[in-house]
């Protein structure tokens, strides 16, 4: 696939399939998509547990939150209207996102491709502006104390995943297939970052006793520097030569055969 910045092949472009590439491609896939399993299974549940606890907190009212909710919780129950506009069109990213990236849909049902990727932009988008209000404007630990971070964190993850969305949409537009599907990459990557950072919490909660205080925010930076490098790899390993329209199993298929 041409680079969508300078518009030069791929330096592997010459010996795309030659040894050990494909063989570390697969190995990767197979990984990649454990990992991706692990992520939205622990994305999903998170999802679920936020959306009762916020069905159970407004179904009663509450005098004083400040004495029964926590911090973290609180700023869910407060903005609740943001909250469940973060929530279900990230439960919808985490059951199209994976469909999106599978070569027999696209190559079978193509309509549903399509649909379902304008379905995942338009949610994509939602869910990258209502949770950045939150997270930008009312940060765990406070904006002007331990949650600036956060707050830094969350601008830059929200901004960027925006960009993704956008660039996604423009190059499939204009039939840059190699393009839209890095940048799709890109932002899948990016949206699976908040089930990164829960497990990475969670890890680090249990393993090293520092509050999560100070855990939030670092592992937010943290999870997301581990899903943008990841999908940076992953996209290098897999830049086809040409415009992209070629898979790149296809390629490693064809290698093969010869």
């Amino acid at each position: 696939m041409t680079d969508m910045t300078s518009g030069a092949s791929s330096p592997r472009s010459a010996n795309f399939s030659d040894t050990p590439w494909p063989m570390v491609r697969k190995v990767l896939e197979g990984a990649g998509w454990m990992a991706m399993a692990v992520l939205l299974f622990t994305g999903i549940t998170s999802i679920f547990g936020r959306a009762d606890f916020l069905l159970t907190m407004t179904a009663e009212t509450i005098a004083n939150p400040e004495e029964v909710l926590n911090p973290f919780d609180i700023r869910y129950y407060q903005h609740h209207l943001a909250t469940w506009l973060h929530l279900g069109p990230g439960l919808l990213i985490f059951c199209i996102g994976p469909l999106q990236f599978m070569r027999v849909i696209r190559k079978k049902y193509i309509n549903f491709h399509r649909w379902a990727g304008r379905t995942y932009i338009f949610c994509g988008s939602i869910g990258a502006l209502s949770g950045g209000f939150i997270g930008i404007f009312y940060p765990f630990g406070g904006i002007d104390g331990p949650g600036f971070s956060e707050s830094m964190a969350t601008t830059f993850l929200a901004v960027y995943t925006l960009v993704c969305l956008y660039k996604a949409y423009t190059s499939i537009r204009r039939k840059e297939f190699g393009a839209h599907r890095e940048w799709m990459i890109r932002s899948f990557g990016l949206m699976l970052a908040i089930a990164t950072e829960r497990v990475m919490l969670g890890i680090l909660m249990s393993t090293t006793g520092i509050g999560i205080e100070v855990l939030f925010a670092a592992t937010f930076w943290m999870a997301g520097v581990v899903n943008i490098s990841a999908s940076e790899i992953w996209i290098s390993l897999t830049r086809t030569p040409g415009n992209g329209a070629r898979h790149w199993k296809d390629l490693d298929a064809k290698a093969t055969v010869k």
